[in-house]
């Protein structure tokens, strides 16, 4: 009410007016129209600045919606892309329905494990990659001494946490999470290209150094070369979301069965081609 106050939208007996913002041809914006899009702190200049904006967009929406429809082809079926995107739509949202409300959304390490033995070798690597500890901090720091002890004891959560802190405030560049992968050139990348080239790295392999600017820490959690199969780990964000697709189609489709064969036991479903 405020609103329709202060944009002078009352008639004379004080009840508000749904006031016509634009047209475009035989096209009509009203006010009703932007029902839900004004702040509720809103004022005057607020709001009507909201409605100019929002006008304008419209007006070349509905230019540009008159010219295209100009264009129609003539064997094109408007009515029925309707009427098939409606059924879609509506077919859609049942689905979504159904799976909210049935779905088991928890994939065990047991499926995980044997879909990934059924199909990994269509997860063949196309480059390395490594999981790592990675810590590249500012050599001038004050607190140096605090991230090597740190370092030293990296399997505690803990010290990997302060680690992390440090990183961050400094501007440092830090990888302390144990099950993450990463493409192995992307962490050689972080060196000093005068202190390493590409080598191979084993497992459990560590080193810092300082190049008088910066101080890493690197340490080896696993690699598996380019060409080997994925690990699981590594495919297993992937195949939960695959494994989670077929469960959500078969769900889907075991609905439509039964379904189906319940109407045509109830005679809600007849032929006529025979």
């Amino acid at each position: 009410m405020i609103l329709i106050q202060g944009c002078n939208l009352l008639d004379n007996k004080n009840k508000p007016v749904d006031k016509l913002i634009a047209t475009v041809y035989d096209k009509k914006l009203h006010l009703s129209d932007m029902a839900g899009m004004f702040p509720l702190n809103a004022n005057h200049d607020d709001s009507l600045q909201l409605i100019g904006s929002f006008a304008t967009r419209w007006t070349k929406e509905q230019v540009f919606l008159t010219e295209a429809e100009k264009h129609i082809p003539q064997d094109l079926e408007i009515e029925e892309l309707l009427k098939k995107y409606s059924e879609s739509l509506i077919s859609l949202n049942f689905q979504k329905l159904l799976t909210e409300q049935n779905l088991d959304s928890l994939v065990s390490e047991e499926e995980l494990r044997d879909f990934y033995e059924k199909n990994k070798d269509q997860y063949q690597l196309e480059t390395s990659i490594i999981r790592c500890y990675f810590v590249k901090i500012p050599d001038d720091i004050k607190e140096l001494r605090n991230v090597r002890e740190w370092w030293d004891g990296i399997n505690d959560d803990a010290n990997r946490k302060k680690l992390a802190r440090m990183s961050e405030k400094y501007d440092g560049i830090f990888h302390l999470e144990d099950s993450v992968w990463h493409n192995l050139e992307d962490i050689e990348s972080l060196f000093p290209a005068n202190r390493i080239s590409t080598r191979n790295w084993t497992t459990g392999e560590s080193l810092s150094f300082s190049d008088k600017q910066y101080t890493y820490f690197f340490q080896v959690l696993e690699l598996v070369s380019k060409q080997d199969a994925a690990p699981m780990s590594y495919v297993a964000p992937k195949a939960r979301r695959i494994i989670l697709n077929q469960r959500k189609n078969k769900l889907v489709e075991d609905f439509k069965t039964k379904l189906y064969e319940t109407e045509i036991r109830k005679n809600n479903v007849t032929f006529q081609y025979k």
